[in-house]
């Protein structure tokens, strides 16, 4: 699963905004002009459908401080846009923390051309591409047909039951009970049957009785398995892959749980954390400011019996002749031991940049399936960064990366990079629309690409969006 496009309305300077993304993503601008609030909408998002907080907000001293020009009466809604297995895969969530209670407003599940998914308190609404049901109403008519001559239907059913047509099943509106979010109700744990699980459909009582009632009930109290009715359903969101093993509503929430909870935010080390000695514990994703380095490099050493050459390879180029070690001490913590030249180092002796250039390299072996790191150039030499980028553009991971530094802007390709600006407080983001335009006109007037940036050049002389 991969990011496409984030839409921000309302949070912080981000008032209303989209940023087109692609594998590697590199955001300038000054100080100030919103890079690091568009870090911050991935620390919310975890915390609200991963850690599920009760207070989001708190980290910010409320909800006052994130929504824009601090309108408590507005809310915020943060719009992502994945490719699934080929498939074009939009949600959106709107919240409010007004008065100091977090309360998710609508989310919103669209699969571009197929179905959309919408909830609104306890109301949710799904409404079909009409193209596609038509494809799938030959199969339920005939589902229907062979109910009608072996099956005793119940009259309460009947009537919706024989009713159930292209009108009828383009758009459902459903009661529920449950609190949960959107994506929590795509489970079979809940009480809304299997269809909000495999597609999209659910009831949450026999009382509600709608024309996908009556096919879940019948087949249900019959003989058609629940591989039968996923038959009729499942051409409507055809299988672009045989081997995919889950429906796609199913493994979208998988691999989005799992962006959130895996990905890696990086914003500036604090140094001193990593410096001391850490009680082990085994982890799998580095904390924003590093202080959980040793526990990563020493669950992986124990794992592995060594640094891993993803890591040490590049590290040694950087850091010739340096080398290391995880000792245990005797009162149960660990410490991580540097030498060079064979000498061990005191941890004051080594820089700010070697521990910098060890949680960037361990970050990228992680695999994350989105990589942040903000201000990237902190600490490190112009020929470290280049070599870090390499590895990163290198990788499988989706970076996406702030900076204000002109050696970093000159080490990335036009196509790459995402004006950050702020006009009248509000932040936007402008990519090179035509990228190669801009090449051969920074070439012609022997201008580097971070000359281009400062002095307006890039986007003075091209369409922008």
């Amino acid at each position: 699963m991969r990011l496409k496009k984030l839409i921000v309305k309302n949070f912080k300077s981000l008032h209303d905004c989209e940023i087109e993304l692609g594998k590697f993503n590199v955001l300038i601008g000054v100080n100030a002009s919103g890079k690091s609030n568009l870090v911050e909408i991935f620390k919310l998002l975890r915390k609200i459908y991963v850690e599920k907080d009760s207070n989001p907000f708190l980290e910010w001293w409320g909800y006052n401080n994130v929504v824009w020009q601090r309108k408590e009466e507005l809310p915020i809604t943060i719009g992502m846009l994945f490719d699934v297995e080929g498939y074009d895969v939009y949600f959106e969530t709107t919240f409010t923390g007004t008065g100091g209670r977090f309360q998710i407003l609508r989310e919103i599940l669209d699969i571009r051309g197929y179905v959309k998914i919408e909830k609104e308190g306890q109301w949710i609404r799904v409404e079909h591409d009409e193209v596609q049901l038509k494809k799938v109403l030959p199969i339920i008519s005939k589902i229907k047909e062979h109910l009608k001559n072996n099956y005793i239907i119940p009259d309460f059913l009947r009537d919706d039951f024989f009713r159930l047509n292209i009108k009828n099943l383009k758009r459902l509106e459903i009661q529920i009970q449950d609190k949960e979010n959107l994506i929590s109700l795509i489970s079979v744990e809940h009480g809304m049957t299997l269809f909000l699980k495999e597609f999209g459909f659910g009831v949450n009582s026999i009382h509600e009785v709608s024309p996908l009632k009556a096919l879940i009930d019948v087949a249900e109290k019959g003989e058609f398995s629940r591989e039968s009715i996923l038959y009729i359903i499942n051409p409507i969101i055809p299988n672009k892959r045989e081997d995919l093993p889950d429906t796609l509503l199913t493994k979208f929430r998988d691999e989005f749980y799992f962006m959130i909870n895996h990905m890696i935010v990086l914003k500036p080390l604090i140094i001193n954390f990593i410096k001391t000695p850490q009680y082990p514990k085994k982890e799998n994703r580095i904390y924003e400011d590093g202080s959980n380095l040793t526990n990563i490099l020493y669950t992986i050493w124990l794992r592995e019996g060594r640094l891993p050459e993803e890591i040490e390879a590049p590290l040694r180029i950087i850091f010739p002749n340096t080398r290391v070690f995880f000792q245990l001490m005797e009162d149960g913590r660990v410490t991580m031991k540097v030498f060079e030249n064979g000498l061990e180092l005191a941890p004051p002796s080594i820089s700010d940049g070697f521990y910098k250039v060890l949680a960037l390299l361990t970050a990228v072996y992680l695999k994350p399936p989105l990589l942040i790191i903000d201000e990237i150039e902190n600490s490190l030499h112009p020929e470290t960064l280049e070599l870090i980028l390499d590895t990163i553009k290198e990788s499988d991971v989706q970076a996406i990366i702030t900076t204000h530094s002109p050696v970093v802007v000159d080490m990335t390709e036009p196509a790459d990079l995402i004006l950050v600006d702020k006009e009248r407080g509000e932040t936007k983001f402008k990519r090179i629309r035509e990228p190669e335009k801009i090449k051969k006109f920074l070439q012609e007037r022997g201008l580097a690409l971070s000359e281009g940036w400062l002095y307006g050049s890039i986007f003075e002389n091209n369409e922008s969006h």
